[in-house]
């Protein structure tokens, strides 16, 4: 039986800052949250959403202690960079995607509002559209419809946005803290909010767009967005449905993955020194918490940002590097044939039904067994980030130079 999946995910910019930083713009307490129980991690504290009254609110947050030691065997120098096969691999299937790579084809309309800041978002935004057109290359993409890219302030932006999409959102959208999302492949918008970056970054709010790590952030956030386009495009074509077709850890982490890829075609530096970054996403390196693939299927209200974003990159790049193949990141929505088949949905146990697509998804477009990929994943994430863990304190200093 078919599945008509119609996520609307809050799909916010994951922040590339220094330690302590979050998938979003910084938690505070008191602050609106989406579900109880649901855990974020930001500026260094873990926070709970509790209902206080009829509402639900994140907590006061626990501080987190950093845990990773560093081994004898593993000490890095300034220069050095974490490596494995997976890494190795992953190297020579990125800088071979861009080799052949021709541009997806595709009409947009970026509107910039006014302000001299604002127009170095804009000015980055336009800067990174040739790496997402070639990432939707290299995935086969094709745009389905002009795409419309705004940047601008929070008030500039909101009467611009889609009726109806989260992209309204008073909490998580552009009149909330939203830096930037995609708001639908229905509506055809992206946006950029200069508020959610400035009031997001707590002591990194002072920002100079046209610096490292400022404009590296907005490009690959802006990258991102592009990517979430390309999953829904391949949605459609691949699936016939709407929404995204992969696992929640997949479609931010491989996001995440395809953004990278997109900043090693601008800065031409490899991808294993590109993909260096998340180790900013350092309160998630040093957190104790043990995230599991399978926590991750489906978005059920942002449980951990360090789930889908941070783990789900690493999870991402051990998909890539397991299949040889950088369209794994949208190829499995090729499979629905074979879900419609052998999977029933029950509308009482979402997580089962998405957990057996995945399965026979990766069976049948990858020959891989479920059970056998998720051990090999975590096992991966887990040793990849200690090695980031490890990187990072040894190389306080990596940004790039401006291109």
């Amino acid at each position: 039986m078919r599945k008509d999946l119609r996520l609307v995910a809050p799909i916010i910019i994951w922040s590339l800052l220094f330690a302590g930083s979050s998938a979003f713009a910084a938690v505070k307490a008191g602050s609106k949250c989406v579900k109880a129980g649901a855990t974020s991690i930001s500026g260094g504290k873990k926070f709970t959403c509790v209902k206080s009254g009829t509402k639900l609110v994140w907590n006061k947050g626990v501080a987190i202690k950093a845990t990773v030691t560093p081994t004898p065997t593993a000490k890095p120098t300034s220069a050095s960079l974490p490596q494995s096969p997976e890494i190795e691999k992953l190297d020579s299937l990125v800088s071979s995607a861009f080799k052949d790579a021709k541009p997806a084809k595709v009409t947009i309309d970026l509107q910039i509002g006014p302000g001299k800041e604002v127009a170095i978002l804009g000015e980055i935004a336009r800067e990174s559209l040739d790496s997402a057109l070639l990432v939707a290359g290299i995935l086969g993409i094709e745009f389905s419809k002009p795409i419309k890219a705004y940047v601008g302030t929070r008030d500039w932006l909101t009467p611009k946005m889609p009726a109806g999409t989260w992209c309204t959102d008073p909490v998580m959208g552009v009149p909330g803290y939203g830096s930037g999302g995609f708001c639908g492949l229905e509506s055809g918008v992206i946006f950029i909010s200069i508020d959610g970056y400035l009031e997001g970054g707590g002591s990194n709010s002072k920002r100079d767009f046209s610096k490292n790590p400022d404009k590296i952030l907005v490009s690959f956030g802006f990258v991102h967005e592009m990517v979430h386009w390309m999953q829904g495009e391949a949605t459609v074509k691949f699936a016939n449905m709407k929404g995204f077709y992969n696992s929640y850890w997949l479609n931010e982490g491989g996001a995440n993955f395809a953004a990278m890829m997109g900043q090693a075609y601008i800065y031409k530096l490899p991808f294993s020194k590109i993909r260096t970054y998340i180790a900013t996403y350092g309160a998630c390196i040093f957190s104790s918490d043990s995230l599991k693939l399978t926590d991750y299927i489906r978005n059920t209200g942002q449980k951990n940002n360090c789930g889908a974003y941070y783990s789900g990159y690493l999870w991402s790049e051990y998909l890539v590097a397991t299949t040889g193949d950088i369209g794994s990141l949208v190829n499995l929505a090729k499979q629905q044939t074979k879900v419609d088949s052998e999977v029933v949905w029950d509308p009482n146990k979402p997580e089962e039904f998405e957990q057996k697509r995945l399965a026979v998804s990766l069976k049948y477009q990858y020959g891989i067994e479920f059970e056998a990929f998720v051990r090999g994943a975590e096992l991966y994430g887990k040793n990849a980030s200690e090695k980031l863990g490890i990187w990072f304190k040894a190389n306080p200093e990596y940004w790039p130079r401006n291109p």
